[in-house]
């Protein structure tokens, strides 16, 4: 974690507000009026965006289409899905770079940056990016680095996501329940005949500290139990659990549903339901669906409030994008 100081606008310490926000906000909440959100300061300032002023956008690797359709749409860049067939074949937005001076792609590559979930919150903390997209809030690690920062920050939900679980498709086993997840990942239960699939030994892979998926896994799935260590199992990027099951027929993975549904987009993991529900849009939109979640817009609590960056964040949360936000794929919070 970077340990380089920042100069706050403000010379005061700031503490820790993020946490008590949260308690009070969520995507379900009643609110008629789309412009305003009463629980956030008015931006002091209406600015048209353009490619010298908008804000640097950082985030979660997950939200990197949201993000690039945002850029877009708002400046008015042409852009398009692609897939990254010389690469890993996920699927993402990208501008149409032919059609653009290099200076003009030169200054997007300033906007739009990918430092993951983890690294977008701490360059967040430390003042090299103005406003971030991530799917998860903040976490226990990176609150404890804003506190030593004397840093706060605001955040809100601007779309629905899901926390999902998934196997190889010749795993037999199309739905486990909450208790039956834990044990796998406490290491109570080994061998997938105990939860009606074949006699194979269980192989839970994990993500890495405070990436999106790993700090979700801990706090709303394993809610304060003991995930039994186990390193040879971790994987490091956010295709590493694709990459493992594929190869794997006994093993089992988590993911956000939106990674998994509109960006890797492809037959070689399978979701399965968790209390017999199944994930996807309908039963997250109704949060039928027992690991319903939140991608977060996150920006420095003492930000400029005549600021671009603070304009976007206060239109995402109002649901003025609600219409990108679609068109991304994930699910618009209502409002």
């Amino acid at each position: 974690m970077s340990s380089k100081m920042i100069n706050p606008m403000n010379p005061w310490r700031l503490t820790i507000i993020l946490l008590s926000v949260l308690s009070l906000i969520s995507c379900d909440r009643d609110n008629d009026n789309e412009l305003t959100v009463p629980d956030m300061d008015k931006p002091t300032a209406t600015t048209q965006l353009t490619l010298e002023n908008a804000p640097i956008m950082d985030g979660s690797d997950s939200t990197e289409p949201l993000r690039s359709l945002l850029m877009c749409r708002l400046l008015g860049v042409e852009c398009q899905w692609y897939q990254k067939l010389a690469t890993d074949g996920t699927w993402g937005v990208t501008p149409v770079w032919t059609t653009l001076s290099q200076g003009e792609k030169d200054a997007i590559q300033k906007i739009l940056l990918n430092r993951n979930t983890h690294g977008s919150f701490v360059s967040l903390i430390d003042g090299d990016n103005d406003i971030i997209i991530t799917a998860r809030g903040i976490s226990r690690d990176e609150q404890a680095y804003a506190a030593e920062k004397g840093v706060s920050l605001l955040s809100y939900p601007v779309a629905k996501d899901a926390f999902v679980f998934i196997v190889n498709p010749k795993n037999p086993v199309r739905n486990l329940t909450i208790e039956q997840i834990q044990k796998i990942y406490t290491g109570e239960i080994r061998n997938w005949k105990e939860v009606g699939g074949n006699d194979a030994t269980i192989n839970p892979y994990i993500r890495n500290a405070n990436s999106g998926s790993q700090e979700k896994m801990e706090t709303i799935v394993m809610n304060g139990l003991q995930m039994i260590d186990w390193p040879e199992m971790v994987g490091y990027v956010m295709l590493s659990p694709y990459y493992q099951l594929e190869q794997d027929e006994n093993g089992i993975a988590y993911t956000p549903f939106y990674y998994y549904d509109t960006i890797v987009n492809d037959d070689r993991t399978q979701v399965i339901g968790v209390n017999s529900v199944m994930p996807g849009k309908k039963t997250i939109e109704n949060n039928s669906y027992p690991y319903v979640t939140e991608v977060m817009a996150s920006v420095r609590a003492d930000v400029d409030r005549s600021s671009t960056a603070y304009q976007l964040f206060y239109q995402l949360a109002a649901g003025r994008h609600n219409a990108i936000v679609k068109e991304s794929g994930y699910i618009v919070c209502k409002r």
